[in-house]
């Protein structure tokens, strides 16, 4: 399951505006890592995306004067690591900017499901678990053999029971 974490707007005319709650998972986020600067931009992340843009250009310059163009791979693609593993945190830290402020932590499967526990909260109840049939509880009869103790355990595949 991921964690949710829910940002609330400020509210106006003290009146809240459950329509504009964010959820945003927190965790990898993979297009961010494949797609770096597009992923910033489409977030409105606009300075992140500058200096990511800028960081990625300055490393490809300096990869190709010097040679290095293998390592200058290597090391946008850490930018973009970088990138992937921070995007949650700074979408928070840029709603936070704009006057949300976070209200939950809900570890849901989707969206869906973490709104529909937030908004619902205790009213927001699980299917009831089955009900299991009445068995009656018998204790197995105990076999016996001569000369054979008459409890043996298993280790692994191979039975011990004191005997060679």
């Amino acid at each position: 399951m991921a964690s949710y974490i829910v940002l609330v707007p400020p509210s106006q005319d003290n009146q809240v505006q459950g329509d504009r709650t964010v959820f945003i998972r927190d965790g990898f986020a993979i297009i961010a890592f494949v797609l770096p600067v597009p992923w910033l931009l489409f977030n409105r992340l606009w300075f992140e995306a500058a200096l990511v843009f800028a960081a990625v250009t300055a490393i490809s310059i300096v990869g190709s004067y010097t040679g290095h163009g293998n390592l200058a791979e290597i090391v946008a693609a850490l930018l973009a690591l970088l990138v992937a593993f921070e995007a949650s945190n700074w979408r928070i830290k840029a709603f936070e900017r704009r006057g949300f402020y976070p209200a939950a932590i809900i570890d849901a499967r989707s969206a869906a499901d973490a709104e529909t526990a937030y908004f619902h909260g205790d009213q927001f109840a699980v299917a009831p678990a089955p009900a299991l049939p009445d068995i009656p509880r018998v204790a197995p009869a105990v076999m016996t053999t001569e000369g054979k103790p008459v409890a043996g355990g298993m280790l692994g595949l191979v039975g011990y029971r004191g005997e060679r």
